[in-house]
């Protein structure tokens, strides 16, 4: 831009140069004579040189308006990289500001994180409150004796009331680091805890090596039943099958190793616990030791989408899952346990040969082998689930007894148990209605009496599963082979029950 203004008004001196000299020629020849021709033609370069001179002023006036748009641009940009500059500066200042603080939120549960993410805790809770109305009618069987021997029919009748099966809290995350975990989880209500103080459930500590290897110790889920890693059908119905019940492990106090390969399709889980149902560290200390282990694999979706027992979100595909289990538990006691030999384990449902009913449960003293498979496909707001368990048991005389009722009530030291049941529900409005049924039968090795169990359920989804309105009906036709306190039934009776519940999951 300066070469082009030196230029133009070099070119403008010129011009007025030779401006000049025409006047000049003028002034001295204005007394001589000079032909009209010459005149004629000198009056035309001077209009020329006045065309000339305004087009190159009008240039000029050009060049510098464009000179000034210029500068204004550059300016504009360098007020708008001074605001960029100083934005990009406060978002740093405020990105460690909180980097400095801890956070808190919402996911799947409350949740508390440190600012460097090696300490988060969640904490988790549901309750379940309803009613239920029981009633039980005399059939067939009769309560029996523990030599096996009849002694007359069941007390029945109606029974109703409101009911509290759960409210439960779960405080669980980790510490130091990702690696290092924890759950704490504990209940103020349920079947076995009538007073209200808290009743403390799954509690370990575990280091994560991999996603592949996780090693946990303290009370946990023992790994053999779908339903107890999964409580699936029984969130659905509000309460699991009754003839699930023998199969039962429950929690144990123990040492765990689960983990998911092949991006999260197959999950395993390996156990060695205190046995069934001794999650209590308070249990007598004995040789009563359980092995445990489950296998899933799942195609169409991951292992952990089956965690949750409605398909909330309808599939255009079908998603299935494979599941298998085994146990192994020593039940023997020894005579000399300190201070007493255990009796953790209770077998139940078990049926005696000459047809009276069902046994009551007694401690079991002896060797116990279990396996389960089940099955469970999702398919556009469908769910379909079977399950079989198997479990044999052979008695051995309990520790310092001289005689033994069960030999003497089953006429034989070692028989097993079978269950199955099938479950299937459906939306009739996607996310809203669900309409479930269930069916099953449980029976023993050379007893002829088996309990079979339908189930009718209607459930109202309000914000998916964290609220929603459960409704069930059970039957039981022939005769239930245990009792039950949380659900009304009683043993060898005909048992009908109606149960509505409210679940709130936060």
């Amino acid at each position: 831009m300066k070469h082009l203004g030196i230029t133009l008004i070099s070119r403008l001196a010129a011009t007025s140069l030779v401006l000049a000299v025409p006047a000049a020629a003028r002034a001295a020849a204005s007394t001589q004579p000079a032909p009209a021709a010459h005149s004629n033609a000198q009056a035309v370069s001077l209009q020329q040189l006045e065309r000339q001179i305004a087009a190159l002023q009008h240039e000029v006036q050009t060049l510098k308006a464009h000179d000034d748009s210029a500068w204004r641009s550059r300016l504009r940009e360098a007020q708008i990289k001074r605001i960029v500059q100083g934005v990009l500066k406060d978002a740093a200042r405020q990105e460690q500001s909180l980097q400095q603080q801890a956070t808190a939120g919402y996911d799947h549960g409350f949740f508390i994180r440190s600012p460097d993410n090696n300490f988060r805790l969640n904490i988790r809770g549901y309750i379940q409150a309803g009613y239920i109305f029981a009633y039980s009618s005399v059939g067939t069987a009769q309560n029996i004796s523990t030599t096996g021997q009849p002694i007359g029919p069941p007390a029945v009748g109606d029974a109703s009331r409101f009911n509290l099966r759960r409210a439960r809290l779960i405080f669980a995350g980790y510490a130091w680091s990702p690696r290092v975990v924890y759950e704490v989880s504990g209940d103020f209500a349920g079947a076995g805890n009538n007073n209200g103080y808290f009743t403390m459930k799954t509690t370990y500590a575990g280091y994560r090596f991999s996603r592949r290897v996780l090693l946990r110790a303290g009370v946990m889920r023992v790994p053999f039943t779908y339903l107890s890693d999964y409580p699936v059908t029984g969130d659905d119905f509000g309460s699991f099958p009754l003839l699930f019940t023998p199969f039962n492990a429950d929690r144990s106090l123990g040492l765990d190793l689960s983990g998911k390969l092949f991006s999260d399709h197959l999950t395993y889980d390996v156990q060695v616990n205190n046995g069934s149902k001794a999650g209590n560290v308070g249990n007598a200390i004995d040789n009563s030791f359980g092995y445990y282990m489950r296998v899933q694999w799942s195609h169409g979706g991951r292992v952990v989408r089956f965690r949750h027992e409605a398909a909330m979100h309808p599939r255009n595909h079908v998603a299935w899952m494979l599941g298998a289990g085994a146990g192994y538990e020593s039940q023997n006691s020894t005579a000399d346990a300190f201070p007493s030999p255990q009796t953790s384990l209770a077998i139940a449902g078990l049926s005696t040969p000459d047809g009276a009913g069902f046994y009551p449960s007694f401690p079991a003293n002896g060797s116990l082998y279990r396996a389960t498979a089940d099955a469970h496909i999702k398919f556009n707001g469908m769910d379909a689930s079977a399950t079989i368990f198997f479990q044999q048991y052979n008695d051995r005389p309990p520790a310092g007894a001289s005689t033994d009722d069960f030999a003497t009530a089953f006429g034989r030291r070692s028989l097993y148990e079978i269950a199955y049941y099938g479950e299937l529900g459906y939306f009739l409005v996607p996310r809203k209605w669900q309409i479930i049924g269930r069916a099953g039968e449980l029976f023993t090795q050379g007893g002829n009496k088996q309990m079979v169990e339908f189930g009718l359920g209607l459930n109202r989804y309000i914000y998916g599963r964290n609220v929603r309105v459960q409704t069930a009906v059970i039957y039981i036709p022939n005769a239930a082979a245990l009792s039950s306190s949380s659900t009304n039934v009683v043993l060898n009776a005909q048992n009908l029950i109606s149960q509505v519940q409210v679940q709130i999951k936060f």
